[in-house]
């Protein structure tokens, strides 16, 4: 066992907070200010939200030059696994990799360290939607499954999603049940931007390998440098990930090989927010699949009648099909469920009369425009950082100012 850093997450408490904290201010002692906490403020979001913290996934589609491109094949770990990355993420590693190809027969570089003389890729782009799709599935059996064990039975729809509501309380918050919550989260890594890279595939939770293996190497500061000048980001806590700064001049450059010159330009032409997509293709058929998990073939209920007497009759619960399920439930009322459900996947939730409010605008909205611009209204609303947003009565203000 280290004395000085965690090799794994197996130690008390006490001891791998001291140690946690004793590689933190090692890396950071560094000084180099493109190694970067993820774990903290915004860029928790990185690549994930766009500048108003909405969650966004990269479209690869024809709306732009930017797509995924597969890897230079010299620089792969496993050449059959054929990962890729946005195309000037790419360029700006197979350069770099290239530069240190170079170097080291120039002698510039020390040979035969393991990870960082010649640079291989051993994770890049993970497609959201089937990481999002074995999400779901999980999600959606555990709360089956708390239905069941609290005996819950419902005879409609609009008795499961009460009940739904209920249990999402205490969850949602921690487990994002819809896509939108879910690209935020924890559980969505940032390897889903399409920026992020791996150059090993070392344990997360041994900092000690961290040090040697990285920090510690005679290649560390060409390593930094390299990354800097290419316009990588190094992650403070898994410093063989490396992710495109899409604000940094390096990277910008080979963003413009494809026509598209600054962070902007990255972010609306190769990134779609969620919302509106998934509320149209998956949230109500999610709700619609979740209650037939969990209502029963048919059930027994006791009541008491006038006289005291039990009476034990067999509920047999509604079945619906998808499309007369929507057409006995109006469009407001899955707008009302999405609306709740996201409220509860933030971490800070405003205050209930605040979003009465919100919810009550947005619904107007609906009704005076479309769907699509009341929930990018929603969105835009709730996922402004609570203590910047005040009052969420200002909607209207809000509105006014952005009007075509």
């Amino acid at each position: 066992m280290s004395i000085l850093y965690a090799e794994s997450n197996d130690e008390d408490a006490r001891s791998l907070f001291e140690k946690k904290l004793a590689y933190r201010y090692y890396v950071i002692s560094q000084e180099h200010p493109h190694i970067v906490n993820f774990n903290f403020g915004e860029k928790y979001f990185y690549g994930r939200t766009n500048r108003t913290f909405i969650p966004i996934i990269f479209n690869n589609g024809p709306r732009g030059a930017l797509k995924l491109k597969l890897f230079n094949e010299r620089f792969l770990q496993q050449p059959d696994s054929r990962p890729s990355a946005v195309n000037f993420v790419v360029d700006a590693f197979n350069d770099m990799a290239q530069q240190f190809r170079k170097c080291e027969q120039m002698g510039k570089l020390r040979s035969g360290d393991l990870f960082l003389t010649n640079l291989k890729i051993f994770k890049a782009y993970q497609e959201p939607k089937s990481m999002y799709a074995q999400h779901h599935r999980a999600y959606s059996s555990a709360i089956a499954e708390r239905f069941s064990a609290l005996k819950i039975k419902v005879r409609n729809f609009n008795e499961f999603a009460t009940e739904l509501m209920v249990l999402m309380k205490k969850s949602a918050s921690r487990i994002a049940f819809t896509k939108t919550g879910y690209i935020k989260s924890r559980y969505c890594p940032i390897a889903c931007s399409g920026l992020a890279l791996e150059i090993a595939d070392l344990d997360v939770t041994n900092d000690q390998a961290k040090i040697t293996e990285f920090v510690e190497s005679p290649n560390w500061e060409f390593y930094v440098n390299a990354c800097n000048n290419h316009g990588f980001m190094i992650d403070e806590s898994v410093p063989w990930r490396i992710v495109a700064d899409i604000d940094s001049k390096g990277m910008q450059a080979y963003a413009a090989k494809y026509d598209v010159n600054g962070t902007d330009e990255i972010l609306n032409l190769g990134y779609s927010t969620v919302h509106g997509n998934y509320y149209t293709n998956r949230f109500k058929y999610d709700l619609y699949n979740l209650y037939n998990a969990v209502k029963k073939k048919q059930f027994r209920e006791t009541t008491i009648c006038g006289n005291n007497t039990p009476v034990s009759k067999t509920v047999y619960p509604r079945r619906y099909s998808f499309d007369e399920l929507m057409s006995l439930y109006p469009e407001q009322y899955f707008l009302d469920l999405y609306f709740k459900i996201r409220t509860m996947e933030e971490e800070t939730p405003p205050l209930d009369a605040e979003l009465q409010r919100l919810y009550n605008d947005c619904q107007e909205i609906h009704t005076n425009t479309n769907v699509f611009r009341a929930i990018e209204i929603f969105e835009q609303i709730l996922n402004k950082p609570f203590d910047n947003r005040g009052s969420l009565s200002y909607i209207n203000e809000y509105l006014q100012a952005n009007r075509p």
